[in-house]
């Protein structure tokens, strides 16, 4: 029988295939689940994971303390069946508009201006927007206008900047 040194073993072809060979059969077994011998895969839901529960059911931001500045506007849908609303505001050169949502994995669509708008996922939580009004020598009115997901959580609080 021919002796080869280890390190040989492990720089030649059968080396590197044997030990390609336990790698893959290391990562099969960790990709690997035993399924209980009565369940049918078609039956198995996906529950939700710990991120998506508990952003479904926190509680909204209260926008008045996490935004500072004169209040124009404050509104808050707290009842789920609300997916769309507008308010009129005074402003001036700039205002910053916050949004928080919750109860709903969709998207919540924000325009504080005609021909400006975003789009961004309910379940990102607490946002804000600087809205500028170049020039405005004198407060202008706006719509602010928001669309949310069905279902959803949502409140809206636009404050003066400058």
């Amino acid at each position: 029988m021919l002796a080869v040194p280890l390190p040989d073993l492990l720089a030649g072809r059968v080396g590197r295939s044997w030990v390609g060979f336990i790698m893959v059969m290391l990562f099969m077994a960790a990709c690997s689940a035993r399924l209980p011998a009565n369940s049918n895969p078609s039956t198995h839901v996906r529950a939700p994971s710990v991120s998506e529960s508990s952003t479904l059911t926190r509680p909204l931001v209260d926008l008045r303390t996490e935004v500072k500045g004169k209040i124009l506007l404050h509104y808050v849908a707290d009842s789920g069946d609300q997916a769309e609303w507008a308010g009129k505001l005074k402003v001036g050169n700039s205002y910053k508009v916050a949004v928080d949502c919750v109860g709903s994995q969709g998207t919540m669509m924000i325009v504080p201006r005609k021909g400006w708008k975003t789009v961004r996922q309910c379940s990102a939580g607490f946002g804000t927007y600087t809205v500028d009004n170049h020039p405005a020598s004198t407060p202008e009115a706006e719509t602010l206008m928001i669309k949310a997901p069905h279902g959803a959580r949502w409140a809206v609080l636009a404050v003066q900047t400058s």
